[in-house]
């Protein structure tokens, strides 16, 4: 259980109150996202965002890579709550991680996440000339856009101590 509390409808401000009246109420179902709905921007920011981040992800590449990059940054984090979430999304897709064969692509994308998610300051000149001969420019700020905002809800997802 995080140790701040999660804001109820009774609890909200107006601003918050607007965005539960328009989302629907099962928003507050979810622990972490009651959480960051204690402050409109900061939900914005972190779930709305990260929302429209994977959407755009989807969008110029596929669900499957931007789930495993997802999924690896919230695994190399220990980030409980997306760890399992993009668990359950790689299932829906057939994918076990553990035993399924991946395409160079696919791999490509699991070793940029984890090599973002370890050392961010460090990535190798290597692991870029792959990203740069296998993904258009925009792609590659795209996925580490999505990189960033992964890592930054793994951030508070962890220090909020949800697990």
């Amino acid at each position: 259980m995080a140790w701040v509390k999660p804001v109820t409808y009774e609890s909200a401000s107006d601003e918050v109150k607007a965005i539960i009246d328009k989302r629907g109420h099962d928003i507050l179902k979810s622990e972490k996202v009651a959480t960051l709905l204690k402050n409109s921007v900061v939900y914005d920011s972190v779930e709305i965002n990260g929302w429209r981040m994977d959407a755009e992800l989807q969008r110029l590449l596929s669900k499957r890579l931007g789930d495993l990059l997802e999924y690896v940054i919230s695994k190399e984090h220990n980030s409980y709550v997306c760890t399992n979430y993009f668990t359950r999304c790689l299932k829906e897709q057939g994918i076990d991680f553990e035993t399924t064969e991946f395409t160079d692509e696919e791999k490509l994308i699991i070793d940029y996440g984890r090599a973002v998610a370890r050392d961010f300051h460090n990535i190798p000149d290597e692991l870029k000339e792959r990203m740069k001969k296998t993904f258009t420019e925009e792609q590659i700020v795209v996925i580490t856009g999505m990189a960033a905002v992964i890592s930054a809800d793994n951030i508070f997802e962890t220090v909020m101590d949800f697990h």
